[in-house]
């Protein structure tokens, strides 16, 4: 028997003592005057030493950049080992600009190249166009909007030196060979922005952010040369003992050993509060009174002041403003969040930056790489993720020294919905990580038991059961996420536990080879035939070289264009040939006695919904389906999996119907369900399918070639789940992971049991709840003065728990 609560603990990485250079050599002082404008650096207030206490020590910005130049200039050296650098800085106080000089430097000096990787277009945009627009030309960025025409050119000014400061995401970095960028270009610097999307606890923002660390450490070996790493962000936790550290994490996942600290103070002296608590009056709604202090907020707001108001929900926004907002005042204001369009982003910005709109109302979208520095108002309507979260939207305010910023917020316990509901909507279960780690290594064995295996991240799409968007693209690329992260939590949690790994989880390209089918004729084969080959054995179904079909064919495209194209079938005039998968199946058991299990099942099924229509309006909960299931030796997680994939919204017709819905009841966590007429002619429709393509005996393999969003892909997951048979994709679009099995024999034992628990996902839980402690502290009172609540941020920020908070605040 396995124990559980087994756990390797991580000693702390290396730290190097700083020996900071008195003053920045002559040289980077006039390129601060040439590219800038400014005469002098500014200075920053950093902790000396947190081990010892809070003692702090003033360092100027030019100290900080020979730093960076003089480990760059060390790693030039042969057998040389320069440090990497990790620091942290309020908003506002120039981090751009820390490793932009030394870029432009290392440029213009060596003829190096940076490469800045950072987690938004936005901020990527808004950095680059920021250096152009003060006359700076050596920069550029490439993302997947660029077309392959664009991007191919960006490359080769980044290869023959024209190019000093390349912006990637870590998306795009991590899915191509390094030489595909900078070719022989040798790199002098890799810069981390926004490191605190490395954190675990973080991993929602971006997953392949966790990739970069052991990416960066093979670049290395491959490339045969060093260079340093500089990670920088506005907020992050220095507590090394707790479980919600993230400087010592970031530089864990980031692998920076040996790494110099250059941890900054949180406070900001010229951002103040306004904290009150909301009351409500007899007789109304905690709506209606957050609704009547909002707007009385907002009128307040648009008497001369520029304000950014958080709301949680984007969904929300538009109709929560009508409320809000006065009609006369609609022109002041505009809604943003991650669902406009970039130019509507970009006008909503520009508008906001110039002032002809003096309030926005945004999601978190709203933030990071967007420059203004005249914000005197931040308000949250609630708080929606953490406390760090929420020190670095305040911080968004005030961002020019002279400028007095408040932070405002009427505080009601019941806020906490928000926060709950998206940590539920997004938050990964124990019981999925248990079933993802079964599948994974069903895959395992039926792919031969080979050390290193493809794995289609559509292998796990009914295990997660995430909602289906009409836009295939989207859906993907939040199925990608979720899975990436899921593999990463199970790949870091048993590394935690045994001290090693046991399996190793990495990226793979944007696009390799896949298969594309068409039904239609021969027109694009005939045309893209040199892309092509046949599979045998199946008509109409091609190997396809897709990133050359899209660069040599389609360089006009970004790569979301071609890709949904290629999934809707409309990439060639006068064709219908779309992006297929490869299915491999195997039998557990002989055809005709998976039918019976399946005829079984459903016909229970149809009883237990035909008697909810006629009795109940068609509600039943889910212990009913529980015990359905179980007779059919289903557990209920897989039962709900079930029944919410096969009866799913579908277009029929040409119309979307849903057969099925279900809401959480409110007394408890469990679902209650509503079925429509028709459910029955959908199973019908699966039997037919069923006659049509399964076939053979137990071990028999079969091979299919269908769309994700395919009956039959429908088909094959619902009987994966009652356990009759065992399948794995390859192409077909979908993203893929490598995974290396270190010890299969450990991994297929935690498969089998049912006792398997991560214990980082609890730790995340236990920090979840940690949060609504600190928030309920921090906005409960009004008798915390400005000193005090920036005393009780920093206290946070430097190690100190929630219950000595409590204690001393």
């Amino acid at each position: 028997m396995i124990d559980m609560q087994e756990r390797a603990t991580y000693a702390l990485p290396t730290l190097r003592e700083r020996h900071l250079p008195e003053k920045c050599r002559e040289t980077v002082k006039d390129l601060l005057k040439e590219v800038y404008g400014y005469n002098q650096f500014r200075e920053l207030e950093i902790y000396d030493d947190l081990f010892k206490g809070k003692e702090k020590v003033t360092l100027s910005q030019g100290q900080l950049i020979e730093n960076v130049i003089r480990e760059v200039e060390k790693a030039q050296q042969a057998e040389a080992h320069p440090d990497n650098i990790l620091l942290t800085a309020p908003t506002g106080s120039g981090k751009s600009l820390l490793f932009q000089l030394p870029a432009i430097y290392l440029g213009r000096e060596y003829n190096l190249l940076t490469i800045i990787i950072s987690p938004l277009k936005a901020l990527i945009v808004d950095q680059v166009e920021g250096l152009q627009d003060i006359g700076y030309s050596r920069v550029a960025y490439a993302s997947s909007d660029l077309s392959p025409e664009q991007k191919t050119e960006v490359y080769r000014q980044v290869r023959e030196g024209e190019i000093d400061l390349f912006y990637l995401s870590p998306e795009l970095l991590l899915s191509y060979d390094i030489k595909h960028f900078v070719g022989e270009r040798r790199i002098g610097l890799i810069v981390i922005d926004e490191a605190h999307t490395v954190t675990t606890w973080g991993k929602e923002f971006r997953v392949d952010y966790w990739f970069l660390g052991r990416y960066l450490k093979d670049l290395k070996k491959n490339l045969g040369y060093a260079f340093p790493l500089f990670a920088l962000t506005a907020t992050a936790v220095w507590n090394p003992n707790g479980g919600n550290d993230m400087i010592f994490d970031t530089i864990r996942s980031l692998q920076m050993d040996s790494c110099m600290l250059y941890i900054g103070t949180v406070k900001r002296r010229n951002i103040g509060f306004d904290i009150r608590q909301l009351s409500i009056e007899e007789g109304e709604t905690y709506d209606k009174a957050k609704q009547n202090v909002v707007a009385a907020r907002i009128d307040d707001f648009l008497d001369g002041h520029k304000t950014l108001l958080y709301y949680p929900f984007a969904g929300g926004i538009d109709m929560r403003m009508k409320g809000w907002v006065k009609p006369a005042n609609w022109h002041l204001v505009a809604s943003y969040y991650g669902k406009k369009d970039k130019e509507q982003k970009a006008e909503i910005v520009r508008e906001f930056k110039e002032g002809t709109k003096q309030l926005i109302v945004a999601t978190k979208a709203f933030g990071m790489g967007v420059d203004i520095s005249d914000i005197d108002r931040v308000y949250h309507v609630a708080p929606s993720g953490t406390f760090v979260d929420y020190i670095q939207e305040i911080g968004r305010a005030a961002r020019d020294a002279d400028v007095r910023g408040i932070a405002a917020t009427d505080f009601h316990e019941r806020d906490f919905y928000y926060m709950k509901r998206l940590h539920q909507t997004g938050n990964i279960a124990q019981e999925q990580l248990a079933l993802i780690l079964r599948k994974l290594m069903e895959v395992y064995r039926m792919k031969g038991e080979k050390n290193a295996i493809q794995v289609s991240l559509s292998d796990f799409e009914f295990i997660v059961k995430l909602p289906r968007t009409r836009n295939k693209l989207e859906y993907e690329a939040e199925l990608g996420q979720f899975i990436k992260t899921a593999l990463l939590w199970l790949e870091e949690d048993l590394a935690q536990r045994y001290g090693r790994h046991l399996l190793e989880v990495s990226p793979q390209n944007l696009l390799t080879e896949g298969y594309i089918q068409d039904k239609t004729g021969d027109a694009f084969i005939r045309e893209f035939q040199d892309y092509l080959t046949p599979v045998e054995g199946q008509e109409g179904v091609y190997k396809a070289r897709l990133e050359a079909l899209w660069e040599e064919r389609f360089p006009d495209f970004g790569y979301k264009d071609f890709k949904q194209k290629l999934n809707n079938g409309t990439l060639w005039e006068g064709s219908r040939a779309v992006s297929v998968g490869k299915h491999e199946v195997l039998l557990k058991e002989d055809a005709a006695v998976i039918r019976e299990r399946m005829d079984a099942l459903f016909k229970n099924l149809v009883t237990l919904l035909k008697t909810a229509l006629l009795k109940s309006k068609g509600r039943f909960d889910e212990e009913e389906l529980r015990n359905l299931f179980a007779a059919h030796g289903m557990d209920v997680r897989s039962a709900k999996r079930f029944i919410g994939s096969l009866l799913e919204s579908r277009t029929e017709e040409g119309r979307s119907v849903s057969y099925i819905s279900s809401v959480k009841k409110k007394e408890s966590n469990e679902l209650s369900f509503t079925v429509t007429k028709g459910f029955d002619l959908l199973l019908s429709r699966y039997q037919k399918l069923f006659s049509q393509r399964i076939v053979g005996s137990k071990g028999d393999r079969l091979l299919f070639y269908c769309t994700p969003f395919s009956d039959l892909n429908m088909l094959l997951n619902l009987l994966s789940m009652l356990d009759c048979l065992s399948f794995s994709v390859e192409g077909g679009g979908t993203p893929c992971v490598l995974v290396r099995f270190h010890d299969a024999d450990t991994l297929q034992q935690l498969a089998s049991g049912d006792d398997y628990r991560n214990l980082i996902l609890d730790n995340n839980e236990q920090i979840f709840q940690e949060q609504i402690e600190l928030f309920s502290l921090f906005f409960g009172t009004d008798k915390l003065t400005d000193e005090q609540r920036w005393d009780f941020v920093e206290d946070y920020f430097t190690g100190t728990g929630v219950e000595e908070l409590k204690r001393k605040f």
